[in-house]
């Protein structure tokens, strides 16, 4: 850590104990630049809980409907999500018991979210806290039969960011679609929620993550930066009663 890196090198050990050695004006600088740094710096994301998110969780029906071999889906309401019935629900296609007419693959899973002209929405537990920057990942899908692609959004307080990725058309393949959003003061407290679909003929979604990457610095930082400034203002004090 920087902050300690700093400390040690205006600190030496002697017989008498732990002797303050250097500038302590020049020590407060430099604390203050170090403390900038970690408060510009990213800190590590955390972790969004999002239900349902691989949509894998099936309805108490479970998928009625036949579509082939392995394939199968329903039209009602996605566990953990709001969604209109008859226009969208889950979906297995079937890749992994060797029915590869819609998708080559899954990316996580057996099951998928799809919609035909409606939206699946969540609203997540947490809510928008100013200056953290959310960051909304979802896989999706396009089928080798027609176009398939539905936008993805993250609402979050008053703003909204739409999902941007590499568009597949009919390859059976999944691309990476990402939104990313900085809270502000007139979001604070605000719901944050993920939107999949409405608009398009078909829509398929998979692995919906969300994580927040606030800029502060951790507790221990803190209590770093407060101790290094007390030390340095004993040692200025000490310099002048010698002086005097």
């Amino acid at each position: 850590m920087l902050l300690a890196r700093i400390l040690l090198g205006y600190f030496r050990r002697s017989a008498s104990g732990i002797a303050f050695r250097g500038n302590p004006v020049a020590l407060a600088r430099n604390l203050i630049a170090a403390v900038a740094l970690a408060v510009t710096a990213p800190a590590a994301a955390a972790v969004i809980t999002v239900t349902n998110a691989s949509f894998e969780i099936l309805p108490a029906g479970g998928l009625p409907s036949g579509c082939g071999a392995g394939c199968s889906f329903s039209s009602d309401a996605i566990p953990g999500w709001t969604n209109s019935a008859a226009s969208s629900g889950q979906f297995q296609p079937g890749p992994a018991a060797g029915n590869f007419t819609y998708f080559n693959y899954i990316p996580d899973g057996l099951t998928v979210a799809y919609t035909n002209g409606s939206g699946i929405s969540q609203t997540v537990g947490a809510t928008a806290v100013a200056g953290t920057t959310y960051t909304l990942s979802v896989a999706v899908g396009f089928r080798k039969d027609f176009t398939d692609y539905s936008p993805v959004s993250l609402l979050v307080g008053a703003g909204s960011a739409a999902a941007t990725g590499t568009p597949l058309q009919l390859t059976g393949d999944w691309s990476t679609y990402t939104a990313t959003y900085t809270a502000t003061a007139a979001d604070a407290g605000g719901a944050i929620t993920i939107l999949l679909g409405p608009s398009g003929p078909q829509g398929d979604f998979d692995a919906v993550s969300l994580t927040a990457d606030a800029a502060v610095p951790e507790p221990a930082t803190w209590v770093l930066m407060i101790g290094g400034f007390g030390l340095a203002g004993a040692a200025l004090r000490r310099r002048r009663a010698v002086a005097a």
